[in-house]
């Protein structure tokens, strides 16, 4: 029998996460979310619901997995050395299944696109903050003379956001080295 009060809301935040992040938001309904959750569906409907869940479980890994990922990056001190290391380690994360399937933010915009504007700040706000760390690593790189074009930052800096969404997919069909060829092949195009 499902155990509801045994559980805080941010244990079942977790726990949805996973499940969001497996399957998509489309992908799970009322039913498999409880399921998942151990609690009954009637806990879904009228007290956590699957959009509540959701957008929460957005944030917690805005939190938890990204905020601490570009932390480091901004206060790395190497310029585009520290970007191929973010790259890099991105690379094993995704390989190594620390994530399960993507990127969860990447997963969220190809499949909800536009559709619900919650949705469109919280991913808004995750890609704001992607670029503008970004901005501060090349702003370091700039500093040690290891970009000649230093007026194409912010043109860097958004090339450099399709960069993760090209690993996305990429680590999906190519092996580590192939995939660290690719980081090192795009940044060698910002000097």
């Amino acid at each position: 029998m499902p155990q509801a009060l045994n559980q805080t809301y941010d244990e079942l935040v977790y726990k949805a996460q996973s499940l969001f992040w497996e399957q998509g938001y489309k992908g799970v309904n009322a039913q498999e979310l409880a399921d998942h959750l151990d609690v009954s569906v009637s806990t879904i409907y009228n007290k956590y619901t699957k959009d509540m869940l959701f957008m929460d479980s957005i944030t917690y890994y805005m939190n938890t997995y990204s905020d601490p990922f570009l932390s480091q990056l901004r206060a790395s001190t190497e310029g585009l050395i520290s970007l191929k290391g973010f790259f890099y380690a991105l690379i094993d994360a995704l390989l190594d299944k620390t994530f399960p399937r993507s990127c969860l933010m990447v997963n969220t915009v190809v499949e909800m696109r536009n559709e619900n504007q919650e949705v469109i700040d919280l991913y808004k706000k995750y890609f704001d903050a992607l670029v503008n760390s970004y901005k501060v690593v090349l702003d370091k790189a700039i500093e040690l003379g290891q970009i000649q074009h230093p007026e194409k930052k912010e043109e860097y800096a958004q090339f450099l956001l399709g960069v993760i969404f090209s690993l996305s997919i990429l680590y999906k069909i190519n092996d580590k080295e192939s995939l660290q060829n690719f980081i090192d092949e795009r940044l060698s195009f910002i000097v």
